[in-house]
């Protein structure tokens, strides 16, 4: 299976080795892994006036790494995000890719009667994997936006039968804590 790691996490943040840990367990299973740092490819987080402009025509993306990073998603089987949770939900970083990249024609088309229908119907697989300073009452009570984002809007531009997996994580837990869950979340993605 192809699938895209999404990294979103800084170099120096403390948990940013989990990502690696995620794409060493992928591949030991016999993955393709294709992996995309944001912050090392220096993704931008926010829309030019020309991108918003081409948002809402049938040529959407017009920046070079949207286009790429749009083949790339496309391309693949399945998709891993990791990032670490910031206020409750997604970092900018990372909204700001997928606000860029998951466009018309990239992650939804419309029909002959004008209804949007999926267009990541390649991506059978997603998955989510974060790391939270918040305790779980605090995350529920408000609203969970990261499992809401992936495993509810998200998925919905993914092929109908797709799997999801969302593994959330105590910031700053030992690395063996999270080896284990992670082998145990990870297990069937082949």
């Amino acid at each position: 299976m192809r699938v895209l790691v999404v990294d979103a996490y800084p170099a120096t943040h403390p948990d940013a080795a989990i990502v690696g840990e995620a794409v060493a367990m992928l591949e030991t299973q016999g993955n393709q892994v294709d992996y995309l740092s944001l912050v090392i490819d220096e993704f931008g987080t926010t829309m030019t006036a020309d991108e918003r402009t081409a948002y809402e025509t049938d040529e959407p993306l017009i920046a070079d790494e949207a286009k790429a990073s749009a083949a790339r998603v496309q391309s693949a089987d399945a998709l891993l995000f990791c990032y670490p949770t910031t206020l409750f939900g997604v970092p900018p970083l990372l909204k700001g890719w997928l606000e860029r990249v998951m466009v018309m024609g990239v992650a939804f088309v419309f029909d002959k009667k004008h209804r949007v229908r999926p267009g990541l119907t390649n991506v059978r697989r997603i998955g989510a994997i974060t790391t939270t300073p918040h305790s779980r009452s605090a995350t529920m009570r408000a609203r969970d936006l990261g499992y809401r984002t992936f495993m509810r809007t998200f998925r919905l531009n993914c092929h109908p039968l797709c799997r999801g997996t969302f593994v959330r994580m105590p910031t700053g837990a030992p690395a063996a804590r999270y080896t284990g869950r992670l082998g145990r979340s990870l297990r069937s993605w082949r």
